[in-house]
This record gives C-alpha cells, sequence and structure tokens, in this order.
C-alpha cells in the first residue's frame, strides 16, 4: 500500500478531522476538535497515566512535580525547573498563577468563562516562589489536583498572552507543549512542528498537520491513498469497511462522555403549557426505550448503557451491580403516562446535525418506541446549537462528560447544580429540587469517603426520582490509522502525538 514517503526519520503526520475550533486558546476553545490540538501545543501540570492505563486512573507529575494539601483550603503545587515556552522563555510560578487566574477563569467576567466551572470554588492562586503556586478553595476540596488535568491545568505565558491579547492568542497559541504553531486558519488546516527544546524530548514526529475534511469518504480515500496518517469518527457502519483495508488498522475507544437528553421540565412564556412539568410523563418516557436493545444494534459490543452516575472510572464509588430506577418497562411506562396529565400533545427535541455519532438514528428508533405507547415526540434537526438552543423545545441534545475529579463530583453536581448551564443558561431545562440543593451541599462539604459516598447515593436517588434526563450510552470514538503507525491514545479522544503515546 503506498503511503506518503518523507525525507527526515521522523514522519511529517497529517490527521484529517472533520472540524478545527475556531479558536485555539485551550480553555475558550473547550470541545471534542480544539482537545485533539491542544495537548500537543500545551501542557498541563498534571496529567493521567492513559499511557499505561487506558482509563487514565492514576495521576502523575507534569508541569508540576509535586503537589500537596497544606492546609485544610490550601493546595501547594512544585513546578519543574527550566521548562521553555516556544519562544524561549522559561515557564515559573507567575505564568500558572496568571493561568488560573481570577481575571482569566473565575472572577465576575473572566477572560475565558468556559473555564469557570472548572475552577468552582477557588478563591486565591498565587505565586509564593519562583517554582511555588498556592491553590486557595472557598471550602476543603479534594477534586483540585484532578482538576489541573483538565484544560484550567494548561500553563500559559503570561507576558506573552499579556501582550497579544486574548483573541490574538487564540489564532497564534504558545505553549510549553511538544510542539509549537507553524499556522493556523479555522476554516482549513493548523500545522505545527517539533520544538526539540521540550523538557520531556525527544518529539516522534516532525511535524503535525491536522486538516478539515468534513466527508468521512474523503477522509477515508485519503487514508486508503496515504495522504493522511491518521482519521477521526468513523461510522459505526463502516468500522468493518476501514479495518478490512489492506496498510489501515482502527482502534475504537470507549470514552467518558455520556450522550443523553435533558428534558425540559419548565413553564416558559412560549412554552407555558409544557407537559414535561409532570414527572410522571418523564419517567414514562424513560421507561418506554429499550436503550440496551438500540444500542446493541448500533454499537455491538463497542459500549454499554450506563446506570445514571454510575461509571466504571469512578472507582470505589462505581457499583457494577447497581440497577436503574426507571429500566426499559413498556407496561410501567404506560401505567406512568395514565398517572400523568399528558394529552397527547407533540413534544419536539432539538438535535444538532451529525454532532453526537448515531445520535440521530437512535433517536428515530425512540420515537417509535414512544408512539407505540402513545406519545408524540417530532424530531427537529438543526445545523448548530445555536439553533438547538433557540426556544421553544421540550427535549434537548446534549452529552455530559464524566472526567476531572476522579468521583461523581463534576457530572452529577457542577453539571447539574445551581451553577450549572442547566440551571442558569438561556437554554436552561430543569430548576433543582430543595432535597437536591441539601443534598448536594452535604456531597460538596464531604471530606471522607464514606460520608462523600452515602450523599453520592441519596443525590443520585433524587436525580432518578425527578427524571430531568436521559442517559444513552458510553460514547465511542474512532480512528483509522495506517497500520505501520505506533500510536494510541488510551481511552480518549484527544490525539497526543508525544512519546508518551507515540512509539
Amino acid at each position: 500500500m503506498p503511503f506518503r514517503a518523507v525525507a527526515q526519520t521522523r514522519p511529517d503526520l497529517v490527521i484529517a478531522v472533520d472540524n478545527l475550533w475556531e479558536t485555539m486558546d485551550p480553555v475558550i476553545g473547550i470541545s471534542t476538535s480544539g482537545g485533539r490540538v491542544h495537548w500537543n501545543l500545551f501542557d498541563t501540570l498534571v496529567r493521567r497515566n492513559r499511557w499505561d492505563d487506558p482509563d487514565g486512573t492514576e495521576l502523575v507529575p507534569w508541569l508540576a512535580t509535586s503537589w500537596e494539601r497544606t492546609s485544610p483550603t490550601i493546595w501547594t503545587f512544585q513546578l519543574r525547573d527550566g521548562v521553555k515556552f516556544h519562544d524561549g522563555h522559561v515557564m515559573d510560578a507567575e505564568d500558572v498563577a496568571f493561568s488560573i487566574s481570577e481575571k482569566r477563569l473565575w472572577g465576575e467576567e473572566p477572560e475565558a468563562p468556559r473555564g469557570t466551572r472548572y475552577a468552582a470554588g477557588i478563591v486565591r492562586v498565587e505565586a509564593t516562589g519562583p517554582l511555588t503556586v498556592e491553590i486557595e478553595t472557598e471550602a476543603p476540596d479534594p477534586s483540585i489536583p484532578y482538576r489541573m488535568v483538565t484544560p484550567i491545568g494548561f500553563v500559559l505565558p503570561k507576558h506573552y498572552y499579556e501582550e497579544a491579547g486574548r483573541d490574538a492568542f487564540g489564532q497564534k497559541p504558545m505553549g510549553t507543549g511538544p510542539y509549537k504553531l507553524v499556522s493556523f486558519n479555522p476554516s482549513t488546516e493548523l500545522v505545527a512542528e517539533a520544538f526539540d527544546d521540550y523538557w520531556n524530548g525527544p518529539i516522534p514526529a516532525q511535524s503535525l498537520t491536522f486538516r478539515i475534511v468534513p466527508e468521512f469518504s474523503t477522509r477515508y480515500a485519503g487514508l486508503a491513498a496515504g495522504e493522511f496518517d491518521v482519521i477521526v469518527n468513523i461510522p459505526s457502519d463502516q468500522i468493518e469497511v476501514v479495518r478490512s483495508t489492506p496498510g489501515i488498522k482502527v482502534l475504537e475507544k470507549s470514552i467518558e462522555n455520556y450522550p443523553m437528553f435533558a428534558f425540559n421540565t419548565l413553564n416558559t412564556e412560549d412554552l407555558p403549557d409544557n407537559p414535561l412539568t409532570d414527572p410522571n410523563l418523564r419517567k414514562a418516557m424513560v421507561s418506554a426505550i429499550d436503550r440496551e436493545g438500540i444500542t446493541q444494534a448500533l454499537w455491538g459490543d463497542a459500549t454499554f448503557v450506563p446506570t445514571p452516575f454510575n461509571f466504571p472510572e469512578y472507582g470505589d464509588y462505581y457499583d457494577p451491580d447497581r440497577k436503574r430506577a426507571y429500566p426499559y418497562d413498556p407496561e410501567r411506562a404506560r401505567e406512568l403516562l395514565e398517572m400523568s396529565d399528558y394529552d397527547g400533545e407533540e413534544l419536539i427535541w432539538h438535535i444538532v446535525r451529525g454532532f453526537y455519532p448515531n445520535y440521530e438514528v437512535a433517536a428515530e428508533f425512540m420515537v417509535e418506541q414512544w408512539r407505540d405507547i402513545g406519545i408524540n415526540v417530532r424530531i427537529r434537526i438543526v445545523d448548530n446549537f445555536s439553533l438547538a438552543y433557540e426556544r421553544p423545545f421540550h427535549l434537548l441534545n446534549m452529552s455530559m462528560s464524566s472526567e476531572f475529579s476522579g468521583d461523581p463530583y463534576r457530572p452529577l453536581w457542577l453539571d447539574w447544580g445551581p451553577d450549572s448551564s442547566r440551571t442558569t443558561a438561556a437554554h436552561k431545562t430543569w430548576v433543582p429540587s430543595d432535597r437536591f440543593l441539601e443534598i448536594g451541599e452535604r456531597f460538596e462539604d464531604a471530606q471522607d469517603f464514606e460520608a462523600r459516598k452515602a450523599a453520592y447515593l441519596e443525590l443520585v436517588d433524587e436525580w432518578e426520582d425527578i427524571t430531568p434526563g436521559m442517559y444513552f450510552w458510553r460514547n465511542v470514538v474512532s480512528f483509522g490509522i495506517r497500520e505501520d503507525l505506533n500510536w494510541d491514545p488510551g481511552n480518549s479522544d484527544v490525539t497526543i502525538f508525544d512519546k508518551m503515546f507515540m512509539g
């Protein structure tokens, strides 16, 4: 099979992607399409060891060499000495403090507001020495080291960011990562070259080109012809076709993200008589869906249907025997429907075209199963999230990530609690119950495992009793790569081409 010849001993890799985010600021650009690039240009303070364990359950030092809790509310991080940014400037504690600062992330009007939820509870970040940083939280918070593996843990060069400004930095980013930017056009491609002063070298590739190729058929043809080295997002019904192509191998990865929908549980000005304010209707709709059957039909054995907030990545919090409160049960669904005030009204489900693999196909199955018990749902496919968020709607597509804290804190409390977009955004879909808030505060304040787990289980029970949404499956990402390329990203949709992941 022909592949591109390269003059260097290190390859020039071309990665065909479906999209690129419009900015490469690693917090403003939080996204799947941005994350594929960010980890090659920037480093975080702490990293998850996915090269030894695909699930990344172990935290390892990265730009921070160590961390400790020096008081109940203060974490102290010691930084690696001699790390260079791409312009040769040596990283110090002032760069780290700036990257997690009130001005940038968690103040009243932060420059990168998408990082606010990751920074919840932080009240002070201070450089207390050339290579020492303190992070103080409002209350004792065991999750701080885990937060430093998220996008707010990326370290930016204070001098360059302040000189260039937020928007210009997003177009010409600079970090400490293994590759430095050569060029970036959000509509076509991003090119980066090996940064040979990288603190954790050597760099295995001479350059990376992330090229936008929206159509899968074109990505596949380019991979087969040797034009591309890696392609992303293989449709599930094309996996075996790609796998059987000479010279190509396929990686399927189950990642820490769960597609779902949110029920709009609110009466609003444009939806004054919303039938979904009735929890019995919501429970009937969940009970009517054969998620296991749909998931098996679409994904085979590549993934599974979770019990809400009971995810394998949560270690001791995970109970493989716990059952969902509302499993597939058409008869129970009909009973719940009878208990509701639903009278056949059409319910509108907003779905962003092509955003989640297999989502639209699954939705068609679900609409049929709802029709079987007398619930009328109409799918409205839109081109972007701005259109999806426009009211009125009854159901809204979404996905929830489960990563960052090593426990259920983020998806259960930060993503559904009083400061979440589910509650505060213009497209909000619910108001947490008083009991949910009371238990959530207890969960947030708990320090020892047993107290935290007890509050967590109560909080899950309350969420299921309210039923503000429904999880589908654990997400699956796929890559087609040339057979001789020794690269494996672990169970992640992030593509990192450093020596830890690429031979």
